[in-house]
């Protein structure tokens, strides 16, 4: 097939990542990237603009642009959750002439994200490696989640003829506390946040973060502060965090019976590998005496490489290249 351009974004909510990617001879290449913080984006037309800005492009009517945003998702629109911006596929058309364009959830971006270079180089925390062809396991349901300004998950599952990802809501489920000093952490969270829910969410992404080293130190830290002076060595805090972020990778994995494996992606993870290799990770990860056995060879990777979330769009937009293909190769 001919090379093609494929514009990708992915969205959260403190960045937006922006990557020009080409697609030939069935590989996936990023040939440039380029950050900057998502708090002045508010539409379409400027996260469009800040695209070409960045990449030093211009858009093109043959272009395929595929989009992801940390929030929902439906019908081609969007909106960031824990930010003003809005996304309209059907205002990209009109503005570029685009014919193919996409807007998918930032977790399944991630989740196609596994298939990508990131996620097949990404790190060995638990269990064990699959082999490349490893039989009924090669198709089994794959599971992905992060936590970074939120907390996010989401399944990629085999149609028999494709991945499809399965976003989800997981993040905003309540979380389990398991005894007394954890329940006394979750009333602490009730009394702060003025709520009687406590979510995964609230437990896990960089606000919980700070409030869970507040609780046990009495020291109020920034999240990435919290980071490095806490997540880089065996602390109390890194000890509570691993065993927190451990037990809803494993409740997630069980959920979606994830026998083709756990990423684990996001800012947190990410720049703080010790919360998924350290023993307390590894310990709660396997507690669960029911289904200890079954889950026990499930590889468990921590995706390291921040743009990841943008080889996952970008493998959305290589999807819509060839199932067009493959529509034009039958009509003909």
């Amino acid at each position: 097939m001919a090379r093609q351009r494929i514009l990708a974004a992915d969205i959260g909510g403190t960045n937006a990542r922006f990557g020009c990617f080409s697609f030939e001879d069935g590989a996936l290449r990023l040939e440039r990237a380029s950050w900057m913080p998502s708090a002045g984006l508010h539409d379409t037309e400027a996260a469009l603009l800040a695209l070409q800005k960045r990449l030093d492009l211009g858009i093109r009517r043959d272009d395929v642009l595929a989009m992801a945003v940390a929030g929902p998702v439906a019908a081609g629109r969007g909106c960031l959750t824990n930010g003003a911006l809005r996304l309209d596929m059907a205002e990209a058309r009109r503005l570029f002439g685009l014919r193919r364009c996409l807007l998918c959830n930032d977790f399944a971006a991630a989740a196609l994200a596994t298939l990508t270079p990131p996620g097949q180089s990404a790190r060995l925390a638990a269990g064990e490696a699959l082999p490349e062809a490893a039989g009924a396991a090669r198709f089994a349901a794959r599971a992905v989640l992060g936590a970074g300004t939120g907390l996010g998950a989401a399944l990629l599952v085999w149609s028999g003829r494709r991945w499809l990802p399965v976003p989800s809501e997981a993040g905003h489920a309540a979380f389990p506390f398991v005894g007394r000093p954890e329940h006394d952490f979750e009333r602490f969270l009730q009394k702060d946040l003025g709520q009687s829910w406590i979510s995964a969410e609230n437990v896990l992404s960089g606000l919980g973060l700070s409030q869970l080293h507040f609780f046990l130190s009495g020291a109020y830290l920034f999240p990435p502060v919290v980071g490095a002076e806490a997540l880089s060595s065996e602390t109390t805090t890194l000890q509570w965090y691993a065993r927190f972020l451990a037990r809803f990778c494993r409740n997630w994995m069980y959920a979606g019976l994830s026998l083709g494996g756990l990423w684990i992606c996001g800012g947190i993870a990410a720049r703080n590998p010790l919360c998924v290799t350290c023993p307390e990770f590894a310990a709660e990860l396997s507690r669960a005496e029911p289904l200890r056995d079954l889950f026990a060879a499930t590889p468990v990777r921590l995706m390291e490489d921040e743009n990841s979330g943008l080889w996952g769009a970008a493998r959305a937009g290589q999807d819509l290249v060839l199932r067009q293909e493959a529509a034009l190769d039958q009509q003909g």
